[in-house]
């Protein structure tokens, strides 16, 4: 079986690398920004007609040479990718990058051969702990310790500059042998603002509240920001430290939300979750909801679940998006739609008189639906 995965370096370049690689991302945000603009003018031009249109730029603005020409052209197959979204619904109308927002660049790996040496244009050496990437060569990369090597085909390298830090993501295709794991458990999953995670086995996993750690930094910041003069020294060394907090921020949900998933995956060999709208919920939801679940990242979780059981033979189903796990008692079934008021923390049955956590019997009731579904039905 094919599986894409992606390694995450922190990269350590030189000065005159730095600036190749701030240069890198220049160009392509220009490219983008000037395709996108010829896209708006005719709407008709597909991707192959537009990359068509790179050589005629190049020579109108000699700058474009001094960079890698795949970064440009992936430049433009991000822009056919953020169009082919917006067709299918799943995204907004294509933007022009921001030069404070949109801080990286891709580029593909091409192999080729020449007098009998091969020349690939992505090299990952993890006992020198060096990466080779186009027009920059060798430069120093320091993450995966424990790994002396990975296997499968290099299909492309994104380079990041975050909070004056440089970091380079490696896409990898790997063939990968995975055996069906025989089910000896299963567990129902509930997703949630107050209790990140509660199991159909009583367990909970708490939603620590990292926002609430680190808004009054945020704040403070922001407030410095728009004080200071836009485009100045001291402006973009506070633009550095706010990015720096939401950087930590980012890590540390990344970090939990991995502990979490981990734990569960070693636990069960059958996983039930339920299927989550996330834009619909920030959007109904009033601002304080919408920033708590802005904060517990509830799709990232189940994302995490869904492909590390892909990659483990173990199962995973997803309940209905519509279906009422919390108003529906685990014990009976009957209904009591009064549940629909999230402010309400027990479930008290009517008829069969059950008091139960309603977290814990929304999870009790995904598992047994998530079994009747793709058990009892198949």
């Amino acid at each position: 079986m094919k599986i894409i995965r992606s390694y995450k370096f922190r990269l350590y370049p030189s000065n005159s690398e730095q600036e190749l690689i701030n240069k890198t991302i220049g160009c392509s945000r220009f490219v983008y920004n000037q395709m996108l603009a010829r896209k708006k003018d005719n709407s008709k031009l597909n991707t192959h007609e537009l990359i068509k249109e790179l050589p005629a730029l190049t020579k109108e603005y000699p700058f474009l040479s001094e960079v890698d020409g795949c970064a440009l052209r992936c430049a433009i197959f991000n822009l056919e990718d953020s169009f082919k979204k917006y067709s299918a619904k799943q995204g907004e109308y294509p933007r022009f990058k921001a030069k404070e927002i949109d801080n990286s660049y891709q580029t593909n790996f091409m192999r080729s051969e020449y007098k009998n040496r091969i020349y690939e244009s992505i090299k990952l050496d993890l006992k020198n702990k060096v990466i080779t990437l186009p027009k920059l060569k060798e430069v120093k990369i320091r993450g995966y310790r424990k790994l002396e090597k990975i296997e499968g085909r290099i299909i492309k390298a994104t380079i990041e500059h975050i909070a004056n830090k440089y970091y380079v993501s490696v896409c990898v295709e790997e063939n990968k042998e995975i055996e069906k794991v025989i089910p000896n458990s299963v567990v129902g999953i509930d997703v949630g603002v107050k209790s990140l995670v509660t199991t159909s086995d009583g367990e909970y996993y708490g939603n620590p509240n990292y926002l609430k750690k680190y808004e009054r930094k945020i704040k403070g910041l922001q407030k410095s920001l728009s004080r200071k003069e836009r485009g100045s020294k001291n402006y973009l060394k506070t633009k550095l430290k706010l990015k720096e907090v939401y950087r930590k921020l980012q890590n540390a949900r990344r970090k939990t939300n991995e502990e979490i998933v981990s734990k569960i995956i070693k636990s069960h060999d059958v996983i039930i979750t339920e299927s989550l709208n996330v834009k619909e919920m920030i959007k109904q939801g009033n601002k304080s909801l919408r920033k708590s679940i802005l904060n517990s990242a509830m799709a990232d979780i189940i994302r995490r679940l869904k492909y590390k059981c892909k990659w483990l033979g173990k199962e995973f189903y997803q309940v209905p998006e519509f279906y009422a796990s919390s108003q529906i008692c685990s014990r009976c079934g009957s209904k009591n739609k009064q549940l629909k008021d999230i402010n309400i923390r027990k479930y008290e049955c009517e008829k069969c008189g059950l008091i139960i956590e309603r977290d814990l019997n929304a999870s009790i009731n995904i598992m047994s639906e998530g079994l009747f579904k793709n058990y009892h039905l198949n």
